[in-house]
């Protein structure tokens, strides 16, 4: 058993390590060549999900942090720093991106309701499975 304790950790830690490479990367990159749909508010939508799902699997990737809201917190505002500086970088490395301090509310937002749902499911869904 402890043995799929460790597979799973692993597995999250791994998407979690690919979901921070991908937002960086989703973020700092121009997509000029791809055509773009406009729904208003979309874009803070996506930037609401990356920073959910950031936390989410930052937090699945070692399972005793469930338990430990100190570990959980500190995942919340790396996840904030790492939107902010993500946001500044935008402003000063691109030239398609400009900073936009509402992607920073939803950056932050995203984060803070993935903690809170994780804090709210955590002992009916992690229990049974983890």
């Amino acid at each position: 058993m402890k043995i799929i304790k460790h597979l799973s950790e692993r597995k999250f830690l791994f998407l979690a390590i690919t979901w921070t490479i991908f937002v960086t990367v989703a973020s700092l990159v121009s997509f000029n060549s791809v055509p773009k749909v406009k729904v208003v508010g979309s874009d803070k939508v996506v930037h609401f999900l990356f920073y959910l799902v950031f936390v989410i699997f930052w937090s699945l990737a070692k399972k005793q942090s469930y338990f430990k809201i100190n570990y959980s917190l500190l995942i919340v505002v790396i996840a904030i720093v790492f939107g902010i500086i993500i946001e500044i970088l935008q402003g000063v490395l691109t030239k398609t991106r400009q900073a936009d301090f509402y992607d920073v509310v939803a950056n932050s937002l995203g984060a803070i309701v993935g903690f809170l749902g994780l804090f709210c499911v955590k002992d009916k869904i992690f229990n049974k499975f983890f």
